[in-house]
């Protein structure tokens, strides 16, 4: 090559697609790869054109130019770049996992059993990053095979895969999932469990509904059914008052989905210490807290409850209000006072 190093930009920028070409021959690998990004990049391309730029898949030399041929022209489906894609997952650099498993994704629903193997192997990754997108490309697949898989990752020590993996079960089969989902009511972390019990929530059967209105529930050691010790939102305390002293954290939190959760589970207790400190979020700035806050206060009810929720100025909010006159007809109901 000598001293003399091509311009592909140069070459870009002034079409000169001919030199462009002749440079995917080129015995440097870096010198093949600027002219196949290059090449790459443009829309108007002729059918000879792709199918030289695809050959690089299978004839190139240089192992990342396969990689990045692959990843610009794999077809999914398509059993020659099979071997191609598994290498790049068990392989590749962390960028070009990343971009294989995001193409996988783009493509959607699939039944493709290369496309499964790849993101079964992404999710045993040793990149948390990788096995972050592992579990967004599954969720896009939504191919129930992968929902062991998906199962497993709920003993991730990062939270946010512990996340992704309740979201991928729950949009690939909430009912076939039920079991792994219930299992992470034992979660410690207050953004997994408000979220997994948003999701339980919403798969109407009497055993979900059983799991999300007892405050503990304990083994009968039947061994008929997996029954799972927890206090509401799988708070696992000694007390009723430690239990609410988290609870009370977590409806400070600055995310109100976290703070609407908590409020229900602290309207589970029923405990009359509560009702100074749900008394505050009446006024929280969102009305969707507000409201939970009134529902909270009925749960637990009494003279003390009724006369916070009284003490309400009126609420900006027409929804808020309108709640507020419910909950205040309800408890003046004379089985509405303890």
């Amino acid at each position: 090559m000598g001293l003399f190093t091509p311009d592909i930009y140069k070459l870009k920028k002034n079409n000169r697609i001919k030199e462009l070409v002749r440079l995917l021959d080129h015995k440097d690998a870096g010198v093949r790869y600027s002219a196949f990004a290059a090449l790459a990049s443009k829309t108007d391309l002729s059918d000879d054109l792709k199918d030289r730029l695809k050959s690089l898949m299978y004839s190139d030399p240089d192992p990342w130019i396969k990689t990045m041929a692959t990843l610009r022209f794999a077809v999914l489906g398509d059993p020659s770049i099979s071997e191609n894609l598994i290498k790049i997952i068990k392989e590749g650099s962390q960028k070009s996992k990343l971009e294989l498993l995001r193409f996988i994704a783009d493509n959607g629903p699939t039944t493709d059993v290369t496309v499964l193997q790849i993101i079964i192997i992404g999710l045993a990754d040793s990149s948390v990053l990788v096995r972050l997108q592992a579990i967004t490309t599954a969720n896009a697949v939504k191919n129930k095979q992968l929902i062991p898989y998906l199962g497993d990752m709920l003993d991730e020590k990062q939270y946010k895969a512990r996340l992704l993996a309740a979201k991928a079960l729950y949009n690939i089969d909430r009912y076939e999932s039920v079991d792994y989902l219930i299992k992470l009511l034992a979660d410690k972390n207050l953004k997994v469990l408000a979220a997994v019990r948003t999701y339980i929530a919403a798969i109407h059967s009497d055993r979900t509904y059983r799991v999300l209105d007892t405050p503990l529930v304990k083994d009968d050691g039947s061994g008929n059914e997996p029954v799972y010790e927890r206090a509401v939102l799988g708070i696992k305390q000694e007390s009723i008052q430690n239990a609410l002293s988290i609870l009370y954290t977590a409806a400070h939190d600055r995310y109100r989905v976290i703070r609407v959760e908590a409020l229900k589970s602290i309207a589970i207790f029923k405990h009359q210490s509560s009702i100074d400190f749900v008394e505050n979020l009446l006024y929280d700035r969102f009305p969707e807290v507000r409201i939970e806050a009134l529902n909270t206060l009925e749960k637990i009810g009494g003279k003390r409850a009724l006369e916070a929720i009284e003490k309400m100025g009126k609420d900006k909010k027409k929804i808020v209000r309108e709640a507020v006159d419910k909950v205040l007809a309800r408890m003046k109901k004379p089985s509405g006072l303890i």
